[in-house]
């Protein structure tokens, strides 16, 4: 399963008392947030016949991309016939029979599938994932759009291979560490020292959370990761401790790890970096 974003068209057609004032407002956020999905990786689509909804009490979307004397400036109205032109058109039921729906548009921002925030999608694209059943390539191809501030090695998706079974028995377990340390591991910086950090960690997320402590290891807990001028070789030493498979009946205690670092080194100021996810190594 995956999720798909898209401008629909219950969500650009207008209520009778929708004003031109209220159209302009949202069309801001809109087209930011059409760009930070473009940019971290997504395919955006429209719904077929998005054309011919009224956005407007009496004007079309074509009209308001196209014709003048409706209130758009130009330069909004060269933005928005790019939002609109360049995205794939699609039927809503067709995307439905492939994952979810994420309906992006100016108005209707309470509907049940409507998207209005990087965040609301983030959040999507994680629930999604952690259901996932496919491969490893896919999985990771996935896992990199609903964690854009996580950079992988080139370890990937190979080391996923040394998790103990099948890789879709532990992708919930994985999805919901990577939440984890993606929403609550910056708080956790904030702590005088690393002992400290990695504590409130662990008790925040419930994952077990420690540095290694072996220097005679760090060899082994160095990956490269592909930089702009070429690959860099940098330490994760934290680790996160897995020991759930999500496979009914499963009891077995499993030793896999999540090897990561937040040094923030350039080029990577603001990434966790994801060393490994699979065996204790």
């Amino acid at each position: 399963m995956s999720a798909n974003p898209i401008h629909s068209c219950g969500r650009y057609g207008a209520s009778p008392c929708a004003t031109l004032e209220a159209l302009l407002s949202r069309i801001g956020p809109m087209l930011e947030l059409d760009n930070d999905l473009r940019t971290t990786g997504n395919d955006i689509r429209k719904e077929e016949g998005i054309y011919d909804v009224e956005v407007l009490p009496g004007i079309a979307v074509w009209q308001l991309l196209y014709e003048e004397g409706h209130g758009v400036d130009r330069d909004t109205q060269r933005l928005l016939q790019l939002l609109i032109d360049t995205s794939v058109p699609v039927s809503l039921s067709e995307l439905e029979e492939v994952g979810s729906v994420g309906e992006l548009g100016p108005w209707e921002e309470d509907g049940p599938r409507a998207i209005n925030g990087l965040d609301a999608w983030i959040a999507l694209l994680r629930r999604e994932l952690s259901a996932y059943q496919g491969n490893a390539e896919g999985f990771m191809l996935e896992t990199s759009m609903a964690f854009p501030n996580f950079v992988f090695s080139k370890k990937f998706p190979a080391c996923l291979g040394t998790l103990k079974g099948d890789l879709v028995d532990f992708i919930p377990e994985i999805v919901s560490a990577l939440i984890s340390l993606a929403d609550h591991m910056p708080e956790c910086l904030e702590q005088p020292n690393t002992t400290e950090c990695m504590r409130t960690f662990t008790a925040m997320s419930g994952y077990e959370t420690s540095m290694e402590g072996d220097l005679s290891r760090r060899k082994a807990l160095t990956f490269k990761f592909k930089g702009k001028e070429g690959d860099l070789e940098i330490l994760c030493e934290p680790h996160m401790k897995l020991h759930r498979s999500a496979r009914s009946g499963d009891t077995e205690y499993y030793y896999h790890r999540i090897y990561f670092s937040t040094a923030g080194r350039p080029p990577f100021e603001g990434k966790t970096l994801i060393g490994h996810i699979g065996e204790h190594l």
